[in-house]
């Protein structure tokens, strides 16, 4: 994988050139960098276009202005912190504090040697193809893809910092018949994630694809969106897409401050089960830590739900200003944060009691295409794939491809138990981070219908 990265000793020069240059009041530059690369069983893969972004902000008279561009030379960075400074004529008054990071913050994490693997960064995209080629059975679909990324922040205040990560992903699906297993796994290193393993994963949870058993037929008892609850469970991969939309529509800053989010009515009253516990940890290295934000904050572990309690959303210092509460970092550039490192705690519960819970029930395997249809009742819809009954205390006939439509307030309100084992996977809302979550076993889920036929087939 080509670098494509600024020599970070010229970038730093060019970033203190703009620096000295500024004439607003407080002044932070922000640099980000990401090569990407794919590989696919069989299907060879590639490399994508690197990303570059610069994100100027910049406070003068107390008024907050950014601007992004793909700003390089110290000309390019000095103009655009000129157009921040038109932009912020536009916004009201702050109060009069600093508002960005302050040299000498510590971060919790000691990142030189935990978060860039070289042996990433030097993947070919045809050798790892032939890897998994050879990992994969017939009709299997394995896709690997890695990235090394660069984040850059310097400000007024003399705050200097600098973080290059690797990560790696696999997601293996055993095929798009009905009852076809999924599994995903990521890790900042190759050594850290057991390709064999997730290959294994979604074998043990997949239906025989000939069982015959995927038509709607099968599903005459399947309760429809006013119909009969049953018992789910959902996979640690169906738990972390629930969890990415959890970030975005219900612990975003701006989500919270426009009040879309369930917690600008919710926030700590009890509305999840006791058993469900949010953290966020940017120091926790097995899910892809990183130690500070797009600000240059430092990330702190935070408790996010304690015993189905939430207690605070994402916010900036400027976004802690406008709400009257304590800031919590996590920037993601511009104008809104969002949790990075998300843990859902695990529990006690091995496979056998996880089935055993949901007797009778279903099993979901995957979700895809989640969307938030009410923000303030965590209303969603999700393709679920991967669909089995579960009879006996075990996985039993395959399903066709369903949409289901529920409340996660009571979704995650009727936990019946939570598995031990977690999985780790780099989300949409998190760009420099993960989602770590284990299996949960739900005493009811609502809204279960047949997918149509436009909609998916498998």
């Amino acid at each position: 994988m080509s670098t494509a990265f600024c020599d970070l000793e010229d970038l730093r020069r060019r970033l203190e050139q703009a620096l000295a240059a500024s004439p607003a009041d407080e002044t932070e530059l922000v640099c980000f960098e990401r090569c990407r690369a794919t590989a696919r069983g069989g299907s060879g893969g590639g490399l994508e276009a690197p990303l570059r972004s610069v994100l100027v902000r910049v406070v003068e008279g107390r008024r907050l202005g950014w601007y992004r561009s793909d700003a390089s030379s110290a000309g390019e960075l000095e103009n655009a912190v000129r157009l921040a400074l038109s932009l912020a004529k536009l916004e009201p008054r702050l109060k009069p504090k600093a508002l960005f990071p302050q040299r000498g913050e510590k971060t919790f994490l000691d990142h030189r040697a935990k978060l860039h693997d070289p042996a990433v960064e030097h993947l070919d995209p045809a050798a790892a193809s032939q890897h998994l080629e050879a990992l994969s059975l017939v009709g299997e679909d394995a896709t690997l893809r890695w990235s090394r990324s660069r984040l850059v922040i310097a400000n007024s205040h003399g705050l200097w910092r600098s973080a290059s990560a690797t990560e790696v992903s696999l997601a293996v699906a055993t095929g798009r018949h009905a009852g076809a297993g999924h599994a995903a796994a990521a890790s900042r290193s190759l050594a850290g994630l057991d390709l064999l393993a997730v290959f294994e994963r979604a074998r043990r949870v997949a239906a025989d694809a000939t069982a015959g058993c995927a038509t709607r037929a099968a599903a005459d008892n399947l309760p429809g969106p006013r119909g009969q609850a049953v018992p789910a469970l959902l996979a640690p991969e169906a738990t972390i897409a629930l969890l990415d939309v959890i970030n975005l529509h219900a612990f975003s800053g701006r989500a919270f401050l426009d009040g879309s989010s369930v917690l600008s009515r919710h926030c700590n009253v009890q509305v999840f089960d006791r058993r469900f516990h949010l953290r966020d940890d940017g120091s926790a290295v097995e899910g892809l830590a990183f130690p500070f934000d797009f600000e240059g904050g430092a990330k702190r572990p935070l408790e996010l739900i304690v015993a189905g309690t939430p207690s605070t959303p994402a916010l900036s210092r400027h976004q802690a200003q406008l709400a009257g509460l304590a800031a919590t970092g996590r920037s993601v550039g511009g104008s809104d944060t969002l949790f990075g490192n998300l843990f859902v705690l695990p529990g006690e519960a091995d496979e056998d009691a996880l089935l055993a819970a949901a007797d009778g029930g279903v099993f979901l395997g995957w979700l895809e295409k989640p969307v938030c249809l009410d923000p303030l009742h965590l209303r969603i819809r999700a393709i679920a794939r991967g669909v089995r009954r579960i009879e006996n205390g075990a996985l039993g006939a395959p399903l066709p491809t369903l949409v289901w439509e529920d409340s996660l307030l009571r979704v995650l309100a009727r936990l019946e138990a939570v598995g031990r084992r977690c999985v780790v996977r780099a989300m949409a809302t998190t760009p420099l981070g993960a989602i770590s979550a284990p299996a949960l076993a739900l005493t009811a889920i609502e809204g279960l219908q047949v997918a149509r036929d436009g909609v998916a087939s498998g």
